[in-house]
């Protein structure tokens, strides 16, 4: 079994999208009641986000996951770091009012975004400047060039899950250094 994939076997996965259909949710419940609790929890400490915060996001997100499930857009792969990263992304569009510049949202935006018309602010390019040569290549390729995170770990004969922390970390520096910049 595997802790990406909530413990689930592809046995179990493919059980848990026919009770589904069939609108029966315990195995369910069952599956995402821990993973739940873990969200608000990362949500609460990567974002400090206030309990009812977290909790709404991870709610969406579990709504939005079941949806899926019914809708047989989900397959057996990492379950675990999609479910966060939609409740991360629904946490994130709920305080996007907060957010200071239109940059430092397209950084945290994981969805494809025209960002080739948008103009940078002085504070993003301060911090671009700042920016390692490796991840200014990453993200470039990523955001710009609208790469898939596998197709850019074979140009640089990495592996997958190796290139997605790095992304995350020079994500993360950027936004410090836009944080530092405003």
């Amino acid at each position: 079994m595997e802790h990406k994939n909530f413990g689930l076997t592809q046995a179990d996965f493919e059980r848990l999208v026919v009770d589904l259909k069939r609108n029966d949710t315990f195995f369910f419940e069952q599956v995402f009641t821990k993973q739940f609790e873990e969200t608000m929890v990362y949500l609460k400490r990567e974002f400090r986000a206030d309990h009812e915060d977290a909790y709404d996001a991870a709610m969406d997100a579990l709504v939005a996951f079941r949806l899926r499930f019914v809708q047989g857009k989900l397959s057996y792969g990492n379950l675990r770091f999609l479910f966060t990263k939609m409740a991360s992304q629904m946490y994130l569009k709920s305080k996007k009012s907060n957010v200071h510049t239109v940059d430092n949202d397209l950084l945290v935006n994981e969805e494809a975004v025209e960002t080739e018309t948008r103009e940078m602010s002085p504070e993003f390019n301060r911090a671009w400047q700042k920016l390692g040569e490796g991840c200014k290549e990453l993200l470039t390729k990523y955001y710009y060039g609208k790469m898939k995170l596998l197709e850019i770990a074979d140009e640089l004969s990495k592996s997958p899950a190796t290139v997605r922390k790095q992304k995350e970390r020079c994500v993360k520096k950027m936004k410090e250094l836009i944080s530092v910049e405003i």
